[in-house]
């Protein structure tokens, strides 16, 4: 497809629209969060204010590469333009994203079973090893005269970013929603109403950063020629962003849930009291229901 106006200006003037009103989410829920869990630990509230830095400094860069493309280098969109904003979105949204997959990781390390919290580790190593690229390829676009060229430069190195990134999400999903059947068959029924949120909640999160992650990585490599692929990342880091925070800000709602599955109903089976069956039932509810309350902290 050849570059137009459509596809190179329009689609930045889209994305950057879109991404602006993602940072507005993501401001929205960092609020909610530091007025519902005041009292969290230093880390996470640490973590949720580098989250927001990052992203308005990520807004910035949108905005401003879109006014240097639309005002100052208008009609050089994608013949021997530079756009050095676009490098420091790269830089940005590699360390949004890596802060956001390390978070993910570090929650399967603690609460997978050995050997499957080993898949945390390798998430988090993996997301490293992806920081340390888009930095680089961040670097190599400010630094870099044509952005035409860049592009071809980098391709490889930019398809296995993408790549990298989907992995990683759907790595994370599948363990995490491996770990919740298993534990949901082991679960009394007022249980599973918790699980299947959780179930429900990862799948959705998971889902939404790879498919994200795919599409550009899809738009890049077969419309190289204009900036629809260059639109739709600016946002992608701000899918990651949301995801986070929606998991931290979920996490009353998780624990009203645990609080309401204490009570449950028991059958009786033979040899066993009514009031005996009742306690052990009692005593496996508030187990389980408490090791989840556990595993909502991360």
């Amino acid at each position: 497809m050849a570059a137009t106006i459509s596809n190179t200006y329009g689609a930045l003037e889209i994305g950057s629209s879109v991404s602006v009103f993602l940072f507005g989410i993501v401001t929205l829920q960092s609020h909610i969060y530091f007025q519902r869990f005041p009292d969290d630990r230093f880390a996470f509230r640490a973590l949720v204010a580098s989250v927001w830095s990052l992203e308005l400094g990520h807004t910035i860069a949108v905005v401003y590469e879109v006014y240097m493309t639309t005002i100052v280098n208008w009609g050089q969109a994608n013949s021997g333009a530079k756009f050095p904003a676009v490098g420091a979105i790269i830089i940005l949204g590699g360390f949004i994203t890596t802060l956001v997959q390390l978070f993910f990781s570090y929650r399967l390390y603690l609460v997978l079973p050995k050997p499957y919290n080993l898949s945390g580790i390798i998430t988090g190593v993996t997301a490293l090893a992806r920081l340390v690229m888009s930095t680089y390829a961040g670097i190599a676009e400010i630094v870099a005269k044509d952005f035409a060229q860049y592009i071809i430069d980098l391709k490889p190195m930019l398809t296995a970013l993408l790549s990298m990134g989907a992995v990683i999400d759907v790595t994370i999903a599948i363990s995490m929603v491996y770990f919740l059947v298993q534990r949901r068959e082991k679960s009394l029924t007022r249980v599973t109403r918790l699980i299947d949120r959780l179930l429900a909640f990862t799948i959705r999160s998971g889902l939404v950063t790879s498919m994200a992650a795919i599409l550009v990585l899809i738009l890049y490599r077969t419309l190289p020629n204009n900036l629809i692929f260059l639109a739709t990342y600016t946002s992608l880091a701000k899918l990651y962003s949301n995801s986070f925070l929606s998991s931290l800000n979920a996490r009353k709602s998780l624990r009203d849930v645990v609080g309401n599955s204490v009570s449950v109903e028991v059958p009786r089976k033979a040899g066993i009291s009514s009031r005996g069956a009742f306690s052990n039932a009692i005593s496996i509810e508030m187990k389980t229901t408490t090791e989840f309350k556990a595993d909502s902290d991360f």
